[in-house]
């Protein structure tokens, strides 16, 4: 208790002391600059009357309230870094410059809804928003989440960002099980709005009602919502652990459902995951937001249906198809055709015979010299019956060799990449955590070219570059960054 007392004295604090542990501040509490510290042991409360201003840091080991109505803001920094479950509270009118998360054991929870005006960071530890809001102020940034270290969000509380035209904004957010962050990216000309994200822990038949689905997707509802309806063109990125995977789900045929209009929109096609546990899937185009899952359209699929995808690699398409029920079939054909018309055999897979679950299939077309092709699957039973799949086309990949150069960067790099026919590319900057940072795209033409980034604003750090083309071919990069 001599270190506190003496840091009241230098912080020309009143404070009641009770117990020896818990501290009550009735008085003023005005923490000068960045190198002044206060550590409370035990619970701390601002009392309604007191005045409390944080320019310095502020480390609070039991919970922290304050009951002031309004307090100066000031630039200082709270840390939660107990061993034990910690309670956060504090008045609508007083938010956070910056608030950290540094606790090896137990949980931090929100008592109140809470603003944080600068950096929310996590350093060790989750905060779960139970039933109240986390508010990211317009200029504010969250720093340090991934696996271990995020925002449960499985209560009424959402956590709230804005985000303008041609911007993107990771959610950190996830249930108690499992880290399932949420980026959400808008287009051009969309307007500038607050999103609101929590999770359900489950995917439901009716949304958010209902049966709980148990197969054939990842066990998780992505709820997302626009504080001002309308004018929003979003895509929005959505990342999952392994074990949140149901028994069939199919990573290869995966679709980012959102419910809508009584129904879940399954979207035109399957989305191949990217990644390696934690995998993320993306779709753009979303005008409007409500619930949203990771699933298989083959969870809705009528008995016997046939579903297919394919995807160019240099020169070599890959094609992927399942059944969601077999009985009795011998083989599949996989026919291609250069015209979309005239189809002919490019090999045959042995089937699994009889199924009353999910079947997943794949074959390698090899040597296309650089042509697209068209492709179905013709499903042969052993009595002769034929079933054909809907026809898919796969484009060649426009993308070919790509470099980074220099590696590591300080300041500035560059891309050298070569492409086979005109196409746009996006260049997606991911941490280490599977957040996307930064996105940058531009449209162009057959030949060699020179992508040039400004990474100046990045901290130090290892991050990935993944380099796409219109069709979604991919080559990815590791770069590290230094000051």
């Amino acid at each position: 208790m001599k270190k506190i007392i003496c840091l009241l004295v230098f912080c020309s604090a009143v404070l009641l002391i009770s117990a020896q542990v818990d501290v009550t501040n009735n008085g003023t509490l005005y923490i000068t600059g960045n190198t002044d510290t206060i550590s409370v042991i035990g619970n701390f409360t601002n009392a309604s009357s007191a005045s409390l201003t944080n320019n310095g840091l502020f480390y609070a080991k039991q919970n922290y309230t304050n009951n002031q109505a309004s307090t100066p803001v000031g630039t200082g920094e709270l840390t939660l870094n107990g061993t034990g479950a910690q309670y956060i509270s504090t008045t609508s009118t007083s938010p956070f410059y910056k608030l950290t998360i540094n606790k090896p054991s137990g949980l931090a929870t929100l008592a109140s809804a809470v603003t944080i005006n600068n950096t929310l960071t996590f350093t060790a530890g989750k905060l779960s928003l139970d039933n109240y809001d986390m508010t990211m102020a317009n200029s504010a940034a969250i720093s340090g989440a991934g696996t271990n270290t995020y925002l449960i969000a499985v209560g009424s509380g959402v956590l709230k960002q804005q985000i303008a035209a041609l911007g993107s904004k990771a959610f950190p957010v996830g249930t108690s099980a499992a880290y399932t962050p949420i980026t959400i990216s808008l287009a051009m000309f969309s307007t500038t709005d607050v999103f609101n994200v929590r999770m359900l822990p489950a995917v439901y038949v009716n949304g958010t009602t209902g049966n709980t689905m148990s197969s054939n997707s990842v066990n998780t509802t992505w709820m997302v919502s626009e504080t001002v309806n309308g004018g929003s063109n979003a895509s929005l990125t959505c990342q999952w652990p392994a074990s949140l995977e149901l028994t069939g789900f199919n990573r290869v045929f995966s679709r980012l459902a959102h419910y809508t209009s009584s129904a879940w929109d399954y979207g035109l096609m399957n989305i191949m995951a990217s990644g390696s546990n934690p995998y993320t899937v993306t779709r753009a185009g979303f005008t409007s937001f409500s619930p949203f899952a990771v699933t298989m359209m083959m969870a809705i699929l009528p008995t016997g249906t046939l579903e297919i995808i394919g995807k160019n690699k240099e020169n070599e398409n890959l094609i992927n198809w399942s059944t969601s029920s077999e009985q009795s079939t011998a083989y599949f054909a996989v026919e291609a055709s250069l015209n979309g018309t005239d189809f002919t055999e490019a090999g045959r897979v042995v089937a699994a015979g009889n199924s009353n679950n999910v079947s997943t299939y794949n074959f390698v077309h090899r040597e296309i010299n650089q042509h697209s092709y068209y492709y179905r699957i013709k499903q042969v039973d052993a009595d002769g019956k034929i079933t054909y799949s809907k026809t898919i086309r796969i484009n060649v990949a426009a993308l070919r060799a790509a470099t980074l150069y220099p590696n590591p960067v300080k300041d500035k790099t560059t891309i050298s990449f070569s492409l086979q026919q005109s196409s746009s590319i996006t260049a997606n900057i991911i941490n280490v955590s599977g957040l996307l940072i930064k996105t940058i795209g531009q449209r162009y033409t057959k030949g060699d070219h020179k992508m040039h980034l400004d990474l100046s604003m990045l901290p130090a750090g290892s991050y990935n570059l993944q380099l796409k083309d219109d069709i979604g071919n991919v080559q990815t990069f590791q770069f590290i960054k230094t000051n």
